[in-house]
């Protein structure tokens, strides 16, 4: 018992906490949630899902590598710098998870939402009316698209190797 209330003065059972909760987040967002709701919902609903779901997601990932880095053991944050193993995996999370947040979510939800409108737009007039904005349309989503789901993926294997290099500085008690 002695031991349990030892470590709840230290900032480890924080650490293991946040970073499960990173690994479990990426996980269930990148290959459960996302792939129900892409195949159950119609696709205006899924967009508008979508919109609202990956802002919070992608802020969640970038606070939850930065709680991550500040309950870095032995001495928090501070000990990053002599972790290089660590520091970098999360620096990489971090780093993902902001391009997502701030630049090819917006952006791929906004070519979603344009790419959406031509394709109504194109079948009420006929077929060839805006042949070149539909086509446009498509590669902007495209590869926005390909860009979050990349980073995303990078985010991830960051985040296992940095599960990796937490597991090699366990000690074994037996």
């Amino acid at each position: 018992m002695g031991g349990f209330v030892t470590i709840l003065g230290t900032a480890l059972p924080f650490h293991i906490l946040s970073y499960g909760t990173l690994l479990g987040t990426e996980l269930y967002q990148s290959f459960v949630n996302t792939k129900v709701c892409f195949q159950e919902l119609p696709m205006r609903e899924f967009l508008i899902l979508q919109r609202r779901v990956f802002p919070v997601y992608f802020k969640l990932q970038v606070g939850l590598a930065m709680l991550t880095a500040a309950t870095h053991p032995s001495r928090s944050i501070l000990s990053l710098a002599r972790d290089p193993w660590g520091a970098v995996p999360l620096a990489v999370v971090i780093g993902m998870g902001t391009l997502n947040w701030l630049v090819y979510g917006p952006r791929t939800t906004q070519c979603a939402f344009v790419r959406r409108a031509l394709d109504r737009e194109e079948g009420q007039a006929g077929a060839g009316v805006n042949d070149k904005k539909v086509s446009q349309a498509k590669r902007n989503f495209t590869f926005n698209h390909a860009m979050c789901i990349h980073l995303n993926a990078i985010a991830l294997v960051a985040t296992v190797c940095y599960g990796m290099s937490l597991a090699s500085r366990l000690e074994v008690k037996v």
